[in-house]
């Protein structure tokens, strides 16, 4: 008979909690004001991330960027008889409640992941705190250097018997950083033979690989220059993203123009440093390259120009030098 009377009881508290309007979502901040509703109880969910994590740009696939989210949740209640809903709040109080987490929206250069899709806590006569979720973010290569990027995630309480269900949506910001990554490489062979008198010129080819327009600085390492060899490179040059990634530096290098055989050998280093283009200071690790040059053949003294005329010039000299003093010594004898 008790079975029978609870049974109509909880029948006939279902009906007046169903058959008139629904009100807004109560809140906590507001008082609450009945719009038809006799009794009214409602889930709420409140929540908040740690900002730190996302103060700082996300460097594309080097970097995880861990972040955890705070919730907490409670159970509102009120209408016409609070009385009556409190104590309905009492009989569900203990009651779990599993708190659904979702990503809804995400650029296509950003992987996150969800660690704890679901959380659990139970119905209870305070407010939950201390609940947490840990979202991880990691970007791909084609994340646009300091353009907007986010995260929108969706939690979702379910109805709880007659407490009604939950639902909001956040929005996480973040910005990808600069990825300073450059490829280059000779075009044909790193290795050159050419005549004394000849200049080797080598095609540099650089591609950007990084997510944002470069700067690329290049220089020729002087430690790597032999005594008498002069090398120079093309200072710099600027790649875009995409179609325009590639560029071409070229290296100009010349042996020994000495008179007489030649073998000599040359082992050129250039160093590359990507810097983005906005900002020289934002900046990557430096790169380098290297090439041989061969110098073999023979300089004659007619490709000496003026420094041959100059020493035969020199040499007549002596040699009349030498014959006057002779004339002059021999006048000397006879007398």
């Amino acid at each position: 008979m008790r079975l029978i009377k609870s049974i109509i009881l909880i029948f006939i508290l279902f009906i007046i909690v169903n058959i008139f309007p629904a009100s807004n979502v109560i809140s906590k901040e507001n008082e609450y004001k009945p719009t038809g509703r006799f009794v009214n109880l409602q889930s709420y969910l409140s929540w908040d991330f740690n900002n730190s994590a996302l103060k700082e740009p996300i460097v594309p696939i080097r970097v995880k960027r861990s972040v955890t989210i705070y919730f907490d949740y409670g159970v509102n209640y009120a209408g016409r008889f609070k009385n009556l809903a409190k104590l309905l709040l009492q009989y569900y109080r203990g009651k779990q409640v599993n708190i659904r987490l979702e990503i809804t929206d995400h650029p296509p250069w950003c992987t996150p992941t969800l660690f704890n899709d679901v959380i659990t806590t139970v119905v209870g006569g305070a407010e939950q705190t201390g609940l947490q979720a840990t979202l991880e973010l990691i970007l791909d290569l084609e994340a646009p250097a300091y353009a907007s990027g986010f995260v929108t995630v969706k939690a979702t309480v379910p109805d709880i018997g007659l407490i009604q269900g939950y639902s909001t949506t956040h929005t996480l910001e973040f910005l990808p950083a600069y990825l300073p990554l450059i490829k280059s490489q000779v075009k044909g062979s790193n290795c050159m033979r050419i005549e004394p008198m000849d200049t080797a010129v080598f095609q540099i080819e650089i591609e950007n690989l990084g997510n944002g327009r470069t700067k690329v600085i290049l220089q020729v390492l002087s430690e790597s220059v032999p005594d008498g060899w002069i090398a120079t490179v093309t200072e710099e040059i600027y790649l875009d993203v995409g179609k325009n990634s590639k560029g071409i530096a070229y290296l100009t290098v010349k042996p020994p123009k000495s008179s007489g055989y030649h073998d000599d050998t040359a082992g050129i280093t250039i160093e590359m440093a990507p810097h983005h283009a906005e900002d020289s200071n934002d900046k990557g690790n430096a790169e380098r390259i290297s090439v041989l040059v061969e110098s073999r053949g023979i300089i004659g003294t007619e490709e000496k120009g003026f420094e041959i005329d100059t020493t035969y010039l020199l040499i007549l000299i002596i040699i009349i030098l030498i014959i006057i003093i002779i004339a002059i010594q021999l006048k000397n004898i006879k007398r």
